[in-house]
C-alpha cells in the first residue's frame, strides 16, 4: 500500500522510529475500509431505475395528483436514506445521494404546484430551493452545496422570482449577509458577497430607477462590511472589492466609448453625491484598509460619463492600471491581478479608439514600450533609494 511505502521511506530517513511505524500501522489497520459495490450490481441498478422512470413517464397523465407528489417525495427520502447509510457503511458517495435528494425536493415542489394547479411562477419555489441549499450547506459543509446555494440565490435575483418587492429584497439581503458572517469557507464567503452585491441591482426594478451608477453605489454600500467581519475574511474579500471595481470601470469605459447615446437619468446632483461617497471611501480606506483606496476612483465616474469621447475614463483606467502595478511591485505584492487588468484595459482602449485606425501589433508595441519605460523608472528610483539607505 502507498502509506506502507511512505512509512518505510520516513523510517529510512530517520523522521520516525520503528515504534511510531508500528503504532501508525496498527491504527490504519483498525480503520473501516470503504466498500465498493460490484460493477454488475451498479449497472443493474441503473437499468432498473431507468425502467421505473420510463414506466412512470409513460403513464404520468393517468397517475392521480396525490400519487405523483407521493412518488417524488418518496424518491427524495430514499436518496437521503441512501446518503445516510452510504456515510455510515462507507459505500458509494454520500454527497451524490444528497444532491439527488435535493433535486427531488425541488421536483416535489414543482410537481405539487402543477398537480394541484397552484402555479410555480411565484417566488416560493426559488426561495424554498435557496433556503434548502443553505440548510444543506450548514449541515454537511460541502462545496457542492455552496455552489448550489449560489445558483439558487442567483435564480431569485435574475427573474426566477418575478415581481420581487421591498420586503423580499430586504429578506434576501439579510439571508445573504447571515451566510457571509456565519461562513468560514472561502468559496462560501465569496459567493455570499456576490449575492449581496447582486442584490443591489434589484434597485432598478423595485424603485424603477434608471441611473447607470447603481453598481457603484452598491459597491460603496458594501465597503462598511469590512468593519464588521474578522481579519481573515477581510484579507479574502479585499481583492474581490478591487476586482469588482476594476470590472465596473472597464464596463463603463466600453459602454461610454461604444455608445453614441447619452446615459439616461444621469444628473449632476447624483454625480456630486457619488464623488462625496468616493471621498468617504478614500478616507475610510486610508485609515483602515489602504488596499481599497483604488475604489475611490469610481466616485468620479458620474462626471466622466458626461464626456462622450470617453477619453477621461480611458485615462483614468490606464493610470489606475499602471499605478496599481507600480505600487504593488514596490510593496512586493502579487502582480497577476494588476497585469490582467492592464491587458483588459488595453484591449478595450484599442477597440474603442484604434480598431480601424491603427494596426494591433503597433498599438501593443506602444503599450510594451510604455511599460518598459515605467519599469526602468521604477527600478532606477528603487536603486537610488537603496543607495541612499546604505
Amino acid at each position: 500500500m502507498e502509506w506502507d511505502r511512505k512509512l518505510a521511506q520516513w523510517r529510512s530517513e530517520g523522521l520516525i522510529d520503528q515504534e511510531a511505524v508500528e503504532r501508525i500501522q496498527a491504527f490504519e489497520t483498525r480503520q473501516p475500509k470503504k466498500r465498493k459495490l460490484p460493477l454488475l450490481l451498479i449497472i443493474g441498478l441503473i437499468f432498473f431505475a431507468l425502467a421505473v422512470f420510463s414506466f412512470i413517464a409513460a403513464n404520468w397523465q393517468a397517475i392521480p395528483p396525490i400519487a405523483k407528489v407521493g412518488m417524488v417525495v418518496l424518491l427524495m427520502w430514499i436518496f437521503y436514506v441512501l446518503a445516510h447509510f452510504s456515510e455510515k457503511k462507507h459505500f458509494g458517495q454520500p454527497i451524490i445521494f444528497r444532491i439527488i435528494g435535493y433535486a427531488m425536493f425541488g421536483a416535489s415542489l414543482i410537481v405539487t404546484g402543477q398537480a394541484f394547479h397552484l402555479g410555480t411562477s411565484s417566488s416560493i419555489v426559488p426561495w424554498a430551493l435557496f433556503i434548502a441549499a443553505l440548510a444543506h450547506f450548514f449541515i454537511w459543509r460541502h462545496a457542492a452545496f455552496t455552489l448550489i446555494a449560489f445558483i439558487s440565490g442567483i435564480s431569485i435575483l435574475t427573474g426566477a422570482a418575478p415581481g420581487i418587492g421591498l420586503i423580499e429584497w430586504l429578506l434576501f439581503i439579510v439571508v445573504a449577509a447571515a451566510w457571509l458572517f456565519l461562513s468560514k469557507d472561502g468559496a462560501a464567503m465569496i459567493f455570499s458577497w456576490l449575492l449581496l452585491f447582486g442584490s443591489g441591482f434589484l434597485v432598478w426594478n423595485i424603485w424603477d430607477i434608471e441611473s447607470p451608477l447603481v453598481p457603484i453605489w452598491t459597491l460603496f454600500a458594501l465597503v462598511p462590511l469590512m468593519l464588521l467581519i474578522p481579519k481573515d475574511k477581510q484579507k479574502l474579500l479585499a481583492p474581490l472589492y478591487l476586482i469588482t471595481g476594476a470590472i465596473q470601470l472597464v464596463v463603463y469605459l466600453a459602454m461610454r466609448g461604444e455608445s453614441d447615446m447619452r446615459f439616461v437619468d444621469l444628473n449632476m446632483t447624483e454625480s456630486i453625491l457619488l464623488a462625496v461617497a468616493g471621498a468617504a471611501v478614500f478616507a475610510f480606506a486610508w485609515l483602515r484598509h489602504r488596499e481599497l483606496m483604488w475604489l475611490a476612483v469610481l466616485g468620479f465616474v458620474g462626471f466622466m460619463l458626461y464626456d462622450e469621447t470617453a477619453i477621461a475614463l480611458a485615462i483614468v483606467a490606464e493610470l489606475t492600471a499602471l499605478g496599481y502595478l507600480i505600487i504593488a511591485q514596490r510593496q512586493e505584492k502579487p502582480l497577476a491581478m494588476g497585469f490582467v487588468y492592464f491587458i483588459v484595459v488595453q484591449f478595450v482602449i484599442y477597440v474603442i479608439y484604434a480598431w480601424e485606425r491603427l494596426d494591433m501589433s503597433l498599438f501593443f508595441l506602444i503599450g510594451a514600450i510604455l511599460l518598459f519605460v515605467l519599469s526602468g523608472i521604477a527600478w532606477w528610483l528603487n536603486r537610488k533609494k537603496e543607495g541612499a539607505v546604505s
